[in-house]
């Protein structure tokens, strides 16, 4: 376990944007992720986990308490068609190792530039498929220092959403997979990170999707329509390549949130639907 002060969260999440953090504790084994929930609460500091940093936009500001890296929590072992994989590893690299065993289930999720644990807390997903549906188990790390076994049922996941940090912090996860021929899961792979490529802004500053798609429609598409690709406030804009997606071209937190704010009421000003902010503003 490994503590810093004073750590700007800029370096830590996928949009590069933030102020600091109080405290930044590196963890590598369960037990670090037990001391440093300890440490958080003998100071009565608030508790942000953090994997990859994607799908979250932490304010200037910066954040006054203790951010729980999770990017080291690594390991997997497999058990027949059931994988237990630690809550740091990269759901990309999960995606392509499931696939090279011909266990199907992960390749939906091989554009997801997230964790494991974070894929679980906000239901990850990709091509109509999410991460509930291989879900067996989830192991939490509770205030009081325990280890829970939790149901997706427990957690109440559903889309793009749970409420796993209520019990505490995800290590690791259980999940049921399928057997199927490597070269069919992989072909899928390819396509995925073709279509990926060809349509969203995968090498620029983004948080991912910026909004949850409406029932029935999509955010993406009720922003290009609103006449939307390309705004910007400040050093923040939606991408021209995907409306759903917000590039940093050298802005702030504050620019973001701004444009957050003006796209929601355009869209409703010009459909009447009200999009929901899909990742976690700190």
């Amino acid at each position: 376990m490994r503590v810093f002060e004073d750590v700007p969260l800029s370096f830590y999440t996928t949009f590069r944007l933030g102020g600091p953090a109080r405290y930044l504790i590196e963890c590598y084994t369960v037990d670090d992720v037990k001391n440093a929930i300890k440490f958080a609460l003998e100071r009565n500091l608030p508790i942000l986990p953090l994997g990859a940093g994607s799908d979250v936009l932490v304010s200037d500001k910066g954040f006054n308490g203790v951010v729980i890296k999770l990017m080291n929590l690594r390991g997997y072992k497999f058990v027949d068609n059931y994988a237990y994989i630690m809550a740091g590893e990269p759901l990309p690299k999960i995606a392509n190792l499931t696939a090279d065993m011909g266990l199907s289930g992960f390749e939906y999720l091989v554009g997801v530039p997230g964790t494991v644990g974070g894929g679980i807390a906000k239901n990850a997903g990709a091509h109509g498929h999410e991460i509930a549906e291989i879900l067996e188990e989830v192991y939490v790390v509770s205030r009081e220092g325990e280890i829970l076994t939790l149901s997706p049922k427990d957690i109440n996941i559903r889309y793009r959403e749970s409420d796993l940090l209520k019990f505490g912090i995800a290590v690791e996860g259980k999940f049921k997979l399928k057997y199927e021929d490597p070269k069919v899961i992989k072909e899928r792979i390819r396509e995925f990170t073709e279509y990926r490529e060809r349509t969203q802004p995968w090498k620029t500053k983004t948080a991912g999707c910026m909004f949850k798609n409406p029932p029935g429609n999509y955010a993406g598409k009720l922003i290009e329509q609103a006449g939307l690709k390309g705004f910007r406030i400040g050093g923040v804009r939606v991408s021209e390549k995907h409306a759903n997606f917000f590039e940093n071209i050298g802005g702030t937190a504050e620019d973001a949130l701004r444009l957050i704010d003006f796209v929601r009421k355009r869209v409703y000003e010009v459909f009447g639907i009200e999009l929901e902010v899909e990742i976690v503003i700190i």
